[in-house]
């Protein structure tokens, strides 16, 4: 599969990065997403402060069957509030198979709570070229709060309900973030799979 000969080249650009859909404007972001059903490598720009738009090339593991697409990301509300951030997202990728040419199709919405010691993050999302349905929840803290010098490590604890082919996954992993400057690692397992994402902002 070709999208594995791009990961390590892809990490070695690596360079803290909060994981919202949209950075601030003129940020570049370069994303990297491996799990038990997709890899996944995004680059793109936030042109405003609520728009991100972007390439993103990845592989669906079940069929694999590789694709490239557009990804386009939309802030639709936020709050700050005086100890903490609340965020609405529409997500959505319009792209191609790569080998059929076989257009495609995802749309999702992102929602997030959190402060400095906790944090609430739900993701819907469908994609067309497989007609699935992906749920997620997540519920995280830090044991430790630091400023944007240090290191910051939160534990999260994922739930997932994957529906596809008329089957439905459902699924419990332990996930540790760790955020230095703009950098973020993500891995996470729980005997059965194994997830991890790589992403900096510059």
């Amino acid at each position: 599969m070709f999208i594995k000969k791009y990961i390590i080249l892809l990490a070695l650009f690596l360079s803290s990065l909060q994981a919202h859909p949209v950075v601030f404007k003129g940020g570049k972001v370069i994303w990297l997403i491996d799990s038990h059903d997709i890899t996944d490598i995004r680059f793109g720009k936030t042109f405003t402060k609520k728009f991100y738009s972007g390439v993103r090339v990845f592989n669906d593991k079940s069929s694999d069957q590789s694709y490239i697409a557009s990804n386009n990301n939309l802030l639709i509300k936020r709050w700050n509030g005086s100890s903490y951030q609340a965020n609405i997202y529409t997500l959505s990728s319009v792209g191609l198979n790569i080998d059929s040419e076989k257009s495609m199709y995802n749309i999702g919405l992102h929602t997030d709570w959190e402060n400095r010691k906790f944090m609430v993050m739900h993701l819907i999302e469908y994609s067309s070229f497989n007609e699935s349905t992906k749920n997620s929840i997540r519920l995280g803290f830090t044991p430790k709060i630091t400023d944007y010098k240090g290191t910051a490590v939160w534990l999260i604890g994922q739930y997932s309900n994957y529906s596809f082919d008329d089957k439905n996954n459902e699924t419990l992993m332990p996930v540790i973030r760790i955020l230095k400057r703009n950098y973020l690692l993500e891995f996470g397992g729980n005997g059965n799979e194994t997830f991890l994402t790589l992403m900096t902002h510059f």
